[in-house]
């Protein structure tokens, strides 16, 4: 559809509370309109609490706007927008996004892009829109994926493409935290961090972050442990850390994980996802596979003098700018987008016929 870079991308997204898919919007929307793209995130419902990317959208001056109230319809405002005011791409993230932008595809044939972050099967209701989302993929222009893992879970062609973010301007972390970062659920296992912490009494452990596990965890919660629950400004709260202990049971490739390393903090992170793509053992973080790997990791780091540690702490930094920055990723998305061409048109003719 398309022989050049677009000059008008929708980025579609449905948010409440502020998660790694809110995140990867974010730093979308930053490195999109630093290409010089005109780029305008449609927040698909708006409830009656205002979710905190609205906030970070405003601190950047991106554009957004909602398609409809909490008990709308946002299908028909999609298909108006686009009808009346076409933008060149609609780029759509988290299953009720993506559900909604491929039918505004089927119906107005313009050109959609979903990408899938989720690398752990839901329960209840959502597990149904999850399969919907990812058996429907052959809609969509094209399918991008942030992990291998993620991309298996899609019956269709996909593409990897790397999470990323902005580390042009990012303070490098002076801090000596050893902490947790990200939603108390059952897919982080955030009960494995208590455990660490209770193995390792003499250390102080830090919690940041909230979810449905969040007073279970705060209950058995060793002495050494400190929490502090959902925060509204990562970035003051990063220099404050050393080490951040990844301990998930699903990941894809976790902004977190981005975040840390590109100020220099020392991940330890148990094998999920691609953080072993991420993560070169011992180079540039450390990759574990039990508690007992991880006490023995914690204690090892522990025993490193200051040049051992800068040296893990430089590689991690330039790790990220290589291959996780906006840098390196946005110009490589940019390249997808022109590549969406009337072929793909003509297969989607093919698969709905």
């Amino acid at each position: 559809m398309h022989s050049s870079t677009p000059t008008k991308v929708w980025l579609l997204i449905d948010s409440l509370t502020y998660g790694g898919i809110d995140a990867y919007v974010l730093e979308l929307a930053k490195g999109l309109k630093q290409h010089k793209v005109s780029v305008e995130v449609l927040i698909v419902r708006q409830y009656s609490a205002v979710s905190p990317l609205i906030s970070k959208l405003e601190h950047n001056k991106i554009k957004f706007s909602y398609l409809s109230s909490s008990n709308g319809f946002p299908l028909r405002t999609l298909l108006k927008r686009v009808n009346h005011r076409r933008g060149d791409v609609i780029h759509a993230h988290g299953y009720k996004a993506s559900i909604l932008a491929k039918c505004a595809r089927i119906f107005t044939g313009i050109t959609q892009v979903s990408t899938y972050h989720a690398g752990e099967t839901p329960q209840g209701r959502v597990k149904i829109y999850d399969f919907l989302d990812r058996y429907t993929a052959f809609i969509s222009s094209s399918a991008l994926v942030v992990s291998e893992k993620v991309g298996n879970k899609i019956p269709t062609s996909t593409r990897k493409l790397n999470n990323f973010i902005d580390n042009d301007q990012l303070s490098l972390s002076t801090g000596e935290q050893i902490a947790f970062v990200g939603r108390l659920s059952y897919e982080k296992a955030p009960e494995r961090f208590l455990q660490c912490a209770k193995s390792n009494p003499t250390l102080n452990f830090h919690i940041y972050g909230s979810g449905p596990l969040e007073s279970e965890i705060i209950e058995k919660a060793p002495a050494n442990i400190t929490y502090h629950g959902y925060q509204t400004n990562m970035a003051e709260v990063w220099n404050h850390i050393q080490i951040l202990i990844i301990c998930s049971r699903y990941e894809g490739l976790p902004m977190a994980a981005l975040e840390a390393m590109a100020r220099g903090c020392i991940i330890i992170a148990y094998n999920v996802g691609d953080l072993s793509k991420l993560i070169d053992d011992g180079k540039n973080g450390f990759i574990v596979d039990s508690l007992d790997s991880l006490n023995q990791t914690l204690a090892h780091i522990s025993q490193l003098n200051n040049h051992d540690k800068a040296v893990i702490k430089n590689n991690a930094i330039a790790t990220i700018q290589r291959d996780f920055s906006t840098f390196s990723v946005i110009p490589k998305l940019l390249d997808i987008y022109s590549g969406i061409d009337a072929q793909s048109d003509s297969q989607f003719d093919k698969n709905l016929s």
